[in-house]
């Protein structure tokens, strides 16, 4: 007789209980998993955490996704750790200008956000190591920002 198979957590993943569940649009499926796999050798964590997030997302047709659901090209406000409220606009990586609050898809927070909207809460792991919680307040679509793929 087999032992019954435990299940453990991952090391640097984020716990399943503190991740509702993802919606994400066709396009932008299919754009994120060619940004992880296009990163997986410069940044293994980040582009780990993205694969295991787009295997439980939902995936929708564009038309049918939310509009108030963080995408690629979202403007998102979101508290972290109910100690400050934070605006980006979520990009992909050649779009990225920190000055101007665009963030890459391919970081910690913006796999956290992705396919989350307003009242949805969720945590990531820092680049240190340090757990964050985040909480989405609001999410507006920026129309400067594309799908650069």
């Amino acid at each position: 007789m087999l032992a019954p198979e435990v299940s453990r957590p991952m090391p640097n993943s984020i716990a399943h209980s503190k991740r509702p569940l993802s919606v994400i649009g066709a396009t932008d499926y299919s754009t994120l998993i060619k940004l992880a796999c296009a990163a997986i050798s410069k940044d293994f964590d980040v582009a780990a955490e993205l694969v295991e997030k787009l295997e439980h997302a939902c995936v929708l047709a564009d038309g049918q996704v939310s509009p108030d659901t963080v995408q690629i090209g979202s403007k998102v406000t979101f508290d972290v750790e109910g100690a400050f409220r934070r605006t980006i606009t979520l990009v992909c990586p050649d779009e990225v200008d920190a000055d101007a609050g665009r963030i890459s898809v391919l970081t910690p927070v913006g796999v956290a956000l992705l396919g989350l909207r307003p009242g949805h809460r969720s945590e990531w792991f820092s680049r240190n190591g340090q757990t964050n919680d985040l909480a989405v307040v609001r999410v507006a679509e920026d129309r400067m920002a594309g799908i650069a793929l």
